[in-house]
């Protein structure tokens, strides 16, 4: 752990899909460790690709910097965490997410997108609530088989108790997205799927997996017959399952366009987003 005094908190992003304005990470680093994740690629100079999950730095004064620059987020959207997972385990003692969406709530017309893989975030269930239909939270679900997640996220939250969390949180009227992502190896595609739109979530997308260069994960998918997940053929496969599970909505001719509230999309390849989320 280094906690340190960052210097900014707001990250201009634009995603093809929510052309969202700002990323904020009140985390530099992530306990999780993912062994595939993206963000091993850039942490800094004092550490390694290999070192990752190994060192998180808390940014003790995030919550003071986004209340100085809380001028930026009119009519904006915000997508927290897209460097780090807001709901790693030190949330539990230093609260910075927490802090960060008591900012976010007075501002009144900011979106908020949060996304974690750990249940955790339903510690702050009734400040989710409180923002209404402007926020909504994403968990990534990236297999549907467990022993799966054992290998490649050894230390992050176990499938099962994702899907209570997404539960929880439909149920008290938070719309929740289920990001397959980076899609790892599946047992069975649509049973996975039905799961998903059964957890109460109205929307999903499925996102490839990016390795790096000369990346060790390979391997890691080579001796446990993994590597179908880098076949492009594969993710479409997945996506079709979960295409049937969460078919588009027809809405009538005389509607407004806007986001579908149940739909699956393959995201573009956007460094540092959605199909890379560690």
């Amino acid at each position: 752990m280094e906690p340190e005094e960052a210097r900014s908190i707001l990250r201009h992003q634009k995603d093809e899909r929510y052309g969202f304005g700002f990323a904020l990470s009140p985390y530099r680093g992530c306990g999780h460790g993912c062994r595939y994740c993206y963000v091993r690629e850039y942490p800094n100079a004092l550490h390694k690709p290999d070192d990752w999950g190994g060192w998180v730095a808390p940014k003790l004064n995030a919550p003071e910097l986004l209340w100085s620059q809380r001028h930026k987020l009119h009519r904006a959207r915000v997508f927290m965490a897209s460097a780090t997972d807001p709901y790693q385990p030190l949330e539990r003692q230093y609260r910075l997410s927490r802090r960060c969406l008591e900012v976010l709530l007075l501002c009144p017309t900011t979106e908020v997108i949060v996304h974690t893989r750990s249940p955790l975030v339903l510690q702050d269930l009734e400040l989710l609530k409180a923002f209404g239909d402007r926020l909504s939270v994403g968990l990534s679900i990236p297999t549907d088989d467990d022993t799966v997640r054992q290998v490649v996220e050894p230390h992050a939250p176990a499938i099962p108790s994702r899907w209570a969390a997404a539960e929880r949180l439909a149920a008290a009227g938070i719309a929740v997205t289920i990001g397959v992502a980076p899609l790892l190896a599946v047992h069975d595609a649509k049973a996975f799927a039905r799961r998903a739109r059964a957890s109460g979530a109205t929307n999903a997308w499925v996102g490839g997996l990016r390795l790096l260069k000369q990346d060790p994960f390979y391997k890691l998918l080579a001796d446990h017959g993994w590597l179908k997940v880098l076949d492009p053929e594969y993710k479409e496969g997945i996506r079709a399952a979960f295409q049937e599970a969460f078919p588009a909505r027809k809405r009538p001719r005389e509607a407004k366009p806007k986001v579908e509230p149940s739909t699956v999309t393959d995201l573009p390849r956007q460094p540092g987003l959605f199909d890379r989320v560690g």
